[in-house]
């Protein structure tokens, strides 16, 4: 694009990881001047739990949709951390960014030890948010998804979700049918989706696919002649592990989940392979305008799997609807990509901690005061 010979690439930065780094370094600079001027805006508010809501969703639209090449830019660092401890180190500078971000924010709004949560469900619905459906309706249901996380932080019932209710029955009812698959090609198929998960397109060939798949090399040539196609076989494979599933009911536990449930919630998010696959197939999305049909899907039908365990912690006295699975189902989506492989006895400690900050909301409403240490 700049017209700039590939030599003259390696003359000054060595290699394209390099420039690579320089790239987000720059971005991340342009990052910071951005989240100073949010914090400079409310910096003279009498910051108080109330108005959060509508800090959360103007924040979310504007960096999602006003930043968006430094949203990408963000987004791309976290899937390719894994390739390099160069790129590690830069993830890591993303990461130092936003924490940073919402001490100051939680301070802002006396979120206190909650601002865990509220910096967590941000990570996650600004990357959705960049998977753009239909604006009016997109916008209309970030801001009942920030009413939403409001009630939690505030202790107080769960808002009406019209446009999202709207949003979820559209895009349920537009899941697309997807082509019928012998044994053998659901098996290419959910290899190639396990090599994208694993390390990105660039890993992709037919030949590994072929091996993972425990079939020939001319087999999977055959079924998908094209790099173009397995492209397409795998993200058919990510794409039904994330809508399949149905809504897991409670077991009949009335109250907030002991320790021992912490505990195996801790382990489950521990064991959370990478999520390359998937953040690259919403990368994709949100590029592609021919995936559009994708970004309501993505966005909407989330909180199915969620729905029995957020039940479970807020008990019998009230039922919990969809606005609330999808709250913490973005919690925990984020909390895992933050935290999954994480080794160590320290990390499963942090990630319990975050666990009960959140379950004390659900459960109790008990907004201002932790009962973690």
């Amino acid at each position: 694009m700049s017209g700039i010979p590939v030599s003259s690439i390696y003359h000054h930065f060595g290699s394209l990881e390099q420039l690579f780094v320089v790239a987000q370094e720059f971005a991340q600079t342009e990052a910071q001047g951005w989240c100073d001027a949010q914090l400079r805006q409310i910096s003279d508010f009498p910051g108080q739990r109330s108005a959060f809501a509508g800090f959360f969703s103007e924040l979310v639209d504007g960096w999602s949709c006003g930043q968006r090449r430094l949203a990408f830019s963000w987004r791309e660092a976290q899937v390719l951390a894994t390739t390099g401890d160069m790129l590690t180190d830069v993830a890591g500078g993303w990461e130092g960014l936003w924490s940073g971000f919402w001490q100051e924010a939680g301070r802002a709004f006396s979120l206190g030890c909650e601002s865990i949560v509220a910096a967590r469900v941000f990570e996650n619905e600004s990357l959705l948010h960049m998977l753009h459906w239909r604006r009016i309706v997109d916008r209309a249901g970030l801001a009942e998804f920030g009413q939403g996380l409001g009630a939690w932080l505030t202790g107080t019932p769960m808002p009406a979700a019209p446009w999202r209710e709207f949003a979820r029955e559209q895009a349920m009812r537009s899941v697309p049918a997807l082509p019928a698959r012998d044994a053998v090609a659901m098996a290419i198929v959910a290899a190639a989706g396990e090599l994208i998960g694993r390390g990105g397109v660039a890993h992709l060939t037919h030949r590994a696919v072929a091996q993972r798949a425990g079939v020939t090399l001319g087999v999977v040539l055959h079924r998908f002649r094209t790099k173009a196609q397995l492209v397409e076989a795998a993200f058919e494979a990510i794409y039904l592990s994330l809508v399949s599933g149905g809504e897991i009911r409670p077991t009949g536990a009335d109250a907030p989940l002991p320790v021992a449930d912490m505990d195996e919630m801790a382990g489950l998010i521990i064991r959370t392979p990478a999520e390359r696959g998937l953040q690259e197939l919403f990368l994709a999305a949100a590029r592609d305008p021919s995936l559009i049909q994708f970004g309501a899907q993505f966005r909407y039908t989330r909180g199915r799997k969620s729905w029995g365990t957020v039940q479970a912690i807020a008990g019998s006295g009230r039922e919990v609807g969809n606005l609330e699975a999808a709250l913490f189902s973005s919690f925990a989506s984020s909390l895992a990509r933050a935290c999954g492989t994480t080794e160590g006895e320290a990390a499963r400690r942090e990630i319990q901690r975050e666990l009960q900050v959140v379950a004390d909301l659900i459960a109790n409403g008990d907004s201002g005061t932790c009962r973690v240490s």
